[in-house]
């Protein structure tokens, strides 16, 4: 029997605190039996309400509890509990915050889909997303509702499987799992880098990185030796394999000064150490140490 799939609704202030909490959602008394009804490892949708009005991405429900203290800002603003029932989960993917506009899945719900702040989805619902998360983000949505990470589109085996957007959401991940502060598209002067961990707020990036699908090797080399050369950062160059020989090239000549600094990772390992990470994060959940 398939597991049902759900759309939780909320504003973008909402969403914004979710996703900063690190994947957590909690509703209202009135939404108690759908609550209940909520098991680990059914697929949640993220719907953010109006100016937005559309799916900014998707995960899987990994734990649900009732808690008697403040979270949301508006519990702490009002010192009492509002959502009492709440519920973590796993990010599978979400869109970066400037494009939930831009980049949303716009579904045709029912007026029964929309009813709540959290309802089952349709089947017919669910197949237009299953389509919807593949041809716009370029990840797999499972019809059973198992569990979203170990389903995630694979990137490694194939240059014509792997985005650059793609790739740069699993190393985002792979952060957020080693629990250091993970962000995409960091400011460094002019330029922006692919992803950065921090292991503090008020801290430079200890770990840089860059995707290189194609194009300008060179000029992914030169922002990674700037990081490097700024903050001391540990700097990767994250590619596919056919492009190695010519990193290779650009760091024996131009930049060999970071030839020793710098680490070269293909598709695969990134899309095997997120893999391997996931079930670690897993089992770290079910033994309690998370």
């Amino acid at each position: 029997m398939l597991k049902p799939q759900w759309l939780i609704i909320g504003p973008q202030i909402s969403w914004s605190a979710a996703f900063e909490l690190g994947g957590i959602w909690g509703v209202k008394e009135r939404l108690y039996p759908e609550w209940k009804a909520l098991d680990p490892g059914e697929t949640v949708f993220f719907y953010v309400t109006s100016p937005v009005s559309g799916v900014v991405g998707v995960g899987s429900v990994t734990n649900k509890f009732v808690q008697d203290k403040p979270l949301w800002p508006d519990e702490i603003e009002a010192n009492q509990v509002i959502y009492p029932y709440r519920f973590e989960f796993d990010i599978a993917y979400v869109l970066e915050h400037e494009r939930w506009r831009a980049d949303r899945i716009k579904v045709p719900l029912t007026v029964q889909e929309l009813k709540r702040g959290v309802n089952v989805l349709l089947d017919r619902s669910v197949r237009h997303l299953a389509s919807a998360t593949v041809n716009n983000w370029g990840i797999s949505v499972p019809d059973g509702g198992t569990r979203l990470p170990a389903q995630r589109r694979t990137v490694a085996e194939s240059k014509e499987d792997a985005t650059h957007t793609g790739v740069q959401q699993l190393v985002y991940e792979i952060g957020r799992m080693n629990r250091l502060i993970s962000e995409k598209e960091y400011p460094i002067d002019e330029e922006r880098l692919d992803v950065v961990w921090r292991r503090i707020e008020r801290s430079v990036p200890t770990f840089a990185f860059e995707v290189q699908m194609g194009g300008d090797i060179y000029h992914a080399l030169g922002k990674l030796k700037h990081a490097s050369d700024l903050w001391n950062s540990k700097v990767f160059l994250v590619a596919p394999e056919d492009q190695f020989s010519a990193a290779t090239a650009l760091l024996r000549g131009t930049f060999n000064e970071i030839e020793s600094k710098i680490k070269i990772l293909s598709l695969f390992q990134v899309q095997e150490l997120h893999e391997q990470k996931q079930k670690w994060v897993k089992i770290e959940k079910e033994i309690g140490l998370i």
